[in-house]
Order: structure tokens, then sequence, then C-alpha cells
């Protein structure tokens, strides 16, 4: 059998890794073993340790799923630290939820390795401590650190956390993949031990969404380093604080309180909108939030929102975000051809072209990151 992917066999293969793959690509232990040609129980001690691992069992593999021989070398990092954070469905499977974190390691671990190799600056981030974890307080000083007026908006939100050293993908998975993501939107795995983390996006989101998500993430990597558990509610402190943090740094309070009333028409929110890139409803709750609509109104908006179709489908369309950094920092690590990461790091190459697009490797036009086309006030900045 022809060897996969240009690699030599050198026989420093984990078991783990054979756990990734099956994760990667929504399989069973038994599934595995029917393509390798083994049985069940082999892999299981294959991926527990029990078992020292053939080298034809990982050409096989490496072919079947077109990887690198590298791709079962890698070992453990810094990345492999911490709980990982969602925004997800209820009725997000226990499969996707596994595909969705495997995707989210695998991606995770390259950023690492490129940011460092390629000179990049860790992350630089406000430390919530010296704010008492206040979300708001907080995301002022995040608005402030970057450069940003108190009413300006964030005109582009990627490039913002980009530039405090935080990787951002926002296409982790495929469209075309056979395991659903519909349930699930943002992810990310806050950790003191990782000074060069990522946040991400399953698939591509309309661009108020997709900002307010990164905003969530972003919450998660300030606020949540020493997370122990899973959180398993919307409703869980972590995720509020998280949220507020994300509408704070979007929609300041000096901004809301002049542009939201209880008297303001569902419609006149669309004003804001278009001003400031965040969708009506979490203009709306921004506004509850802060105590400017009471509870009554907030129902009502809620109702209308529903009503007029807008929870799906709201008017004024913000534009969606390019990322650069990841592209970047790899392109700085192994030079102008993006391939020569596929084994050096050992990723899926359908994956890591993916989540690089504004190289040529990805399909289709892409937009420029820099500029998000929100409507301008006169008195902002670029």
């Amino acid at each position: 059998m022809p060897m996969p992917m240009g690699d030599q066999i050198h026989g420093a293969w984990r078991g783990e890794r054979f756990t990734v793959l099956r994760d990667l690509h929504g399989l069973t232990q038994t599934d595995l073993a029917d393509v390798l040609g083994v049985t069940q129980g082999f892999v299981s001690q294959l991926e527990k340790g029990q078992k020292a691992i053939p080298d034809h069992v990982v050409a096989e593999a490496a072919a079947r799923y077109r990887l690198p021989l590298s791709f079962f070398s890698v070992g453990p990092g810094p990345t492999d630290w911490g709980v990982h954070t969602f925004r997800k469905k209820a009725r997000a499977s226990a499969r996707d939820e596994r595909r969705v974190k495997a995707l989210f390691d695998e991606a995770a671990r390259t950023f690492f390795e490129v940011s460092k190799a390629s000179g990049f600056w860790p992350v630089d981030l406000p430390d919530p401590g010296k704010f008492d974890h206040d979300p708001e307080e907080v995301a002022e000083e995040l608005r402030s650190v970057a450069g940003l007026r108190p009413e300006d908006p964030v005109r582009n939100l990627t490039r913002l956390i980009e530039r405090r050293g935080v990787g951002v993908i926002t296409h982790l998975d495929s469209s075309e993949s056979d395991v659903t993501l519909d349930g699930h939107f943002g992810i990310s795995r806050p950790a003191g031990h990782n000074d060069r983390p990522i946040i991400a996006t399953a698939r591509p989101l309309p661009g108020a969404v997709q900002r307010l998500t990164l905003g969530h993430e972003l919450g998660h990597i300030l606020f949540d380093k020493e997370l122990t558990r899973a959180l398993k509610s919307t409703r869980a402190p972590e995720e509020q604080r998280a949220y507020r943090f994300a509408g704070a740094l979007l929609l300041p309070e000096r901004v809301a309180r002049k542009r939201i009333t209880n008297t303001l028409s569902l419609h006149g929110y669309l004003r804001i909108k278009a001003d400031y890139g965040v969708s009506v409803g979490a203009i709306i709750r921004r506004g509850w939030e802060l105590g400017i609509l009471s509870d009554d109104r907030y129902r009502s908006l809620n109702i209308q929102l529903s009503s007029q179709g807008w929870r799906t489908d709201e008017p004024v369309e913000v534009a969606r975000e390019n990322p650069q950094l990841y592209s970047q920092t790899l392109q700085r690590a192994v030079g102008s051809d993006w391939r020569a990461a596929i084994n050096e790091y050992g990723q899926d190459p359908v994956n890591l072209r993916r989540w690089l697009p504004d190289t040529e490797a990805q399909q289709g036009p892409t937009r420029d990151a820099k500029v998000l086309q929100l409507r301008r006030r006169p008195e902002s900045t670029p």
C-alpha cells in the first residue's frame, strides 16, 4: 500500500488519536473497526493504550481518511486544558457535540503552534480581576485599549479580537458534512495554560449573530479560565455573564440609554442595528438587562419579534466578518504554501483548507475583513 500524504512510517503512534478520528467522522468503535478490518475490542484497546499500534493499521486509517501519518503521532499540549463552552440548541446530539469539540481542538492546537512559531504575540486582554469580574467594566476597558471612543461602534469585531492575540474561525465545519451541526453556534475552551486561544463558530452565521456569538465566546475566554465543569444551561451565571459582556462590548450602556426608550417601536430598533451591527433581539434584551425596558415592554417586543418572523429573518443585513490571523500566522510559520502544514502539524487537509478563508485554497469569493459595512455615524471613527 502506498504511504499516504508522502509521510514515512515511524511508529510513534498514539491511541487517543483514533478516538479523535472517530469523533471527527461521527463513528463508533464498531464503525471504525469495520473500515480497518479489525475488531471493536481491538480498537478499544488501541484507544486506551493497552495494545501496541501496528504500522499497517495506521497506514490503512490514514489512507481511508486521507490523513497524513503524522496525525496519529500528535501528543497532548496546552490547548488540551480547560472546559469547552458552547452556544447551542437543546436538540444538538451527543455525536454532534463530540464532533464540534474534536474539530475545535484540532484547529486550536494548530493555531497555538503556528502562532508561537510565527513570533506572533500571545493573548493580550484585560484582567477581569481588576474590575471585580464586572462584564460591563471589562467590556469598557477592552473597548478603550482597542482605541474606541465611548459611543463608537465596533466596526469589525473579528479584527479587534485578533489584534488581542485570539484566533478566530467562522467556518469550523463543512456545510457538506454528514453530521448536522445546526444546533451549535459558537465554541471556546478557556484555560489559564493557553496563552494563544481561539474562538469559533461551527458554520458561517448572519453577520449580527456572528458578532454577538464571537463576543460571547470571547467573554468565556476572559472570565472562565478556572471553569471545571461543562455549562448545561444558558441560564448558568457564566453564560449570562458572557452574554452581558458581548452586549456591552457591541452596544455600550451610554449608547443604549441614549437610543433605547420604553416606547421605541420595533422598527425603530433597526436603526440601532444598522449603526452597531447587533441584532434587534439582542438590542431588546440589552435594553431590558439595563432596566431601560419594563418587563411588560420587553415581553411585548419579543412577541412582536416572533410574529414578524424576525427571529429567523431580521431586516437590515450586517456583513459577515472574515478572519485573517489564522492564515497569517500559518503563512509565517510554514511559508506561502499552506500545504506544508499538513504533515508538519498532523492536520486533516480538508479541515485546514476550510479554516484559511483568505488563501487560494478556499473556494468562492471572500470579503475583506478590514471593513464592516455598518451605517457610519458622523462622529465615529473608522
